[in-house]
């Protein structure tokens, strides 16, 4: 009985083999009039059979099928190209010399639908479905450790696949997925085809996030070595030294390079406020250089507004710049006690320079407000600058005497 059942079994998956073979050569014929669903129908069921599906004829019936079924108007949309893609894949792991030069062409055409369809869903900023699908792109090119396709004409493939990788680092970086964005990155700064100053902002940007600064600065001097004119480099260098270095030191290079380019806002906006950082914004009148100092902020500052009057950040903070210095003389006003007349003399002295650097300081802040409340969407920085806006100017008109004015910027600060 036992040997009976055996038999039976045998014959039963010879039998069933016998009819997936039978399937793979009618898929054939049906591809071969065009009958596209017959196709379809005989492969998917060869496939479906664990005794035929990873065999090399059936995977490679099912690679010619598919990929005319890409051509069909009625398939192209369901994307079978990707489904030849796992089927190329399995053949490849399997036996990688089968149809090698059919295979490759196949390859290669789902290597680069892929990268365009990638292509598309990063410019839709669909950013992991881009990643997803450039993923495939690279995979593919690199079968048998890179060198299946190294001979490919005009090393097309080669910028291909070196283009989908740095595709991949800018997804991971736009998804705030810091640590992969570095690891592509590294490799586009690597290769000859992808290195660009643009890779190096990016990655010097992304070691920031993470406040590493040991790669941060590495990677500025590495690139700023071999891009020495470009200015976005030469502003990351100069963040770097606002955040971690000297000041006094980056500031001789800030100034210098405002000498080079007149015109640049944000030059002229960094340096204004690494000045104002070297005051000490509680005690500012005790430094014997302060005046110097300050002096410098509001030149810079002017220049900055010069270039860019519509820019928010500048008013914004421009205007902080004039709110902060009387604030210190508001807290000497309410320090001062007693009637007399010497107190009353430095009382009325005080309040006069505290006026006047909030009429400086609401011009800045009113334009700076109007700037932000015409903007439908804001980052979460220009929220907290809008609603620190509206806090100022609700403090200064209080002081003018702007009741209604008051009242407005209040309200306005509570539904922030």
């Amino acid at each position: 009985m036992k040997r009976f059942t055996y038999i039976l079994i045998i014959l039963f998956l010879s039998n069933t083999i016998v009819a997936q073979e039978k399937n793979i050569t009618s898929a054939m014929e049906a591809l071969g009039k065009k009958n596209y669903d017959e196709a379809k129908n005989n492969i998917d069921d060869a496939i479906k059979n664990a005794e035929t599906k990873d065999k090399p004829k059936t995977l490679y019936t099912k690679i010619r099928v598919y990929d005319q079924l890409q051509n069909q108007e009625k398939y192209k949309y369901s994307n079978p190209y990707r489904d030849e893609t796992q089927a190329l894949l399995k053949l490849a792991e399997i036996n990688p010399d089968y149809e090698k030069t059919a295979t490759d062409q196949y390859l290669i055409r789902c290597a680069f639908l892929y990268f365009n369809d990638g292509v598309k869903s990063y410019n839709d900023k669909n950013f992991k479905e881009a990643s997803d699908l450039m993923k495939y792109t690279v995979k593919i090119h690199n079968l048998s450790n890179g060198k299946r396709f190294e001979n490919y004409p005009n090393k097309l493939f080669d910028t291909i696949a070196a283009e989908a990788k740095l595709a991949r680092g800018n997804s991971a970086y736009n998804l705030l997925n810091y640590e992969d964005a570095i690891t592509f990155l590294l490799d586009a700064k690597s290769n000859a085809i992808t290195k660009s100053a643009s890779v190096y902002e990016c990655l010097i940007d992304a070691y920031s996030k993470l406040s590493d600064s040991t790669n941060m600065y590495a990677t500025i001097q590495e690139a700023r070595k071999i891009y020495p004119e470009d200015l976005n480099l030469k502003n990351y260098e100069m963040k770097y030294y606002l955040t971690f270095g000297k000041r006094e030191e980056q500031l001789k290079k800030m100034e210098d390079a405002a000498k080079k380019d007149p015109t640049n806002a944000e030059l002229m906006y960094n340096i204004a406020t690494t000045y104002y950082n070297m005051t000490d914004a509680k005690n500012f009148k005790k430094s014997a250089n302060t005046a110097d100092i300050l002096q410098k902020v509001e030149d810079y500052y002017k220049k900055a507004l010069k270039l860019a009057p519509e820019n928010a950040e500048i008013n914004y903070n421009y205007g902080v710049y004039f709110f902060n210095q009387a604030n210190e003389y508001n807290d000497q006003l309410v320090a001062i006690k007693g009637n007399s007349d010497e107190n009353m003399k430095k009382f009325d002295e005080l309040k006069t320079k505290r006026d006047n650097l909030f009429s400086k300081s609401v011009t800045y802040l009113e334009k700076a407000y109007t700037i932000y409340a015409a903007k439908e969407n804001l980052s979460t920085e220009n929220k907290t600058n809008f609603k620190s806006t509206a806090y100022s100017l609700w403090q200064i008109y209080g002081t003018q005497n702007k009741t209604d004015k008051s009242k407005e910027m209040k309200s306005k600060y509570d539904s922030l």
